[in-house]
């Protein structure tokens, strides 16, 4: 049964998610609802599990190279049930560079950071393969983003917007640009690595707790937040549980743009795309895009997509269609996002906290 909000826990949600790192007191100055609904609505959210905050590290914090999606599409006979009970799938979504994965009886879509191609290649080829040798698979795509030619967008907050239509004059309209990696100077020390680990696992905890947890002190661990944050090493992001809300499909796609395009042609297909559905997240290189976002139904859906495609075509922006997996949300069999794992393994962080 899907939730109900009101008109004020709406605002709330939109507040958490455009604001995801501000106090009470600065987000109700920011949405224009007092501190005490804030309070009472987030209580309720915890309840509900319907969002919660993270903190996403970037590719260069822990030395990835690129990050992949993986789209796969499965065998009739392959079903989630049949998937779920096998080593291969165990290994797949406990794999700690896989950051998230989603998946349906039909199809999952994942993510991973890698600290180069070969070194994903290494460690997933060996689990697609038994994936192949149990007949899984129908069919399988990767599409790799350099961490250092690619930006990043984080749209929960127009998600939200669109969605309950709130027609909000503050929407976010920023795009992570790259970064180039970190230099010998510039790289992370021992303790750094465990600070930044902390604030992974643990997004909510105050920084008197993850000193207790650390071991490191209090003014250090407050110092290294400021300083992770500021120089976008951590972002603050947050995911909400879309099911307990609203819509009905949750689509994801890769388009690639024509040769010989420039960067205005890449933002022009990028906001193509954030017109079709209610746009949750995009990853842009030069040449492609990979991203997601919510639809209502499928014949809105289907009506905007033919809609931006004949405008992109007649541009000579694109020359064939997106890849497109969707997914109704009432038939999301599995759903993950966890960067704690990733971050521990590419920095080396073993201690327990």
């Amino acid at each position: 049964m899907q939730l109900k909000l009101t008109s004020k826990e709406r605002l709330v949600l939109y507040g958490l998610a455009r604001y995801p790192g501000l106090s009470d007191i600065d987000l109700a100055s920011n949405i224009g609802v007092d501190r005490s609904t804030i309070f009472k609505s987030k209580r309720k959210f915890r309840d509900w599990k319907l969002i919660k905050l993270l903190n996403v590290p970037s590719g260069e914090a822990v030395g990835a190279e690129i990050l992949t999606s993986v789209f796969v599409k499965y065998n009739p006979t392959a079903p989630f049930e049949v998937r779920k009970g096998s080593s291969s799938y165990q290994n797949w979504v406990n794999y700690p560079n896989c950051v998230s994965h989603i998946a349906t009886d039909t199809d999952s879509v994942s993510t991973f950071y890698s600290a180069s191609l070969t070194d994903f290649r290494v460690n997933f080829d060996p689990i697609i393969d038994e994936y192949y040798r149990s007949e899984f698979v129908e069919d399988i795509h990767y599409f790799h983003y350099p961490f250092q030619v690619s930006s990043y967008s984080a749209d929960a907050a127009l998600a939200v917007d669109g969605l309950f239509d709130l027609t909000r004059s503050d929407l976010p309209d920023e795009v992570i640009s790259p970064k180039a990696a970190l230099t010998e100077d510039s790289r992370l020390t021992e303790k750094d690595k465990l600070t930044l680990y902390s604030f992974v696992k643990y997004p909510m905890l105050s920084d008197l707790e993850l000193s207790r947890r650390t071991g490191i002190s209090r003014p250090t661990i407050s110092g290294k937040r400021t300083k992770f944050f500021q120089s976008g090493l951590l972002s603050r992001e947050a995911y909400v549980d879309w099911q307990k809300i609203c819509c009905e499909l949750m689509s994801f796609y890769h388009v690639r743009i024509r040769h010989g395009h420039d960067r205005q042609d890449l933002a022009q297909v990028y906001q193509a795309f954030r017109r079709i559905g209610a746009p949750l997240f995009s990853y842009l290189q030069p040449g492609e895009i990979f991203g997601a976002f919510l639809s209502t139904g499928y014949p809105d859906l289907k009506n905007r997509m033919d809609k931006e495609l004949r405008s992109l075509s007649s541009q000579g922006l694109i020359n064939e269609r997106p890849m497109l997996v969707i997914m109704p949300l009432a038939e999301i069999k599995a759903s993950k996002i966890d960067y704690a794992p990733m971050v521990a393994k590419m920095l080396d962080v073993s201690k327990e906290i």
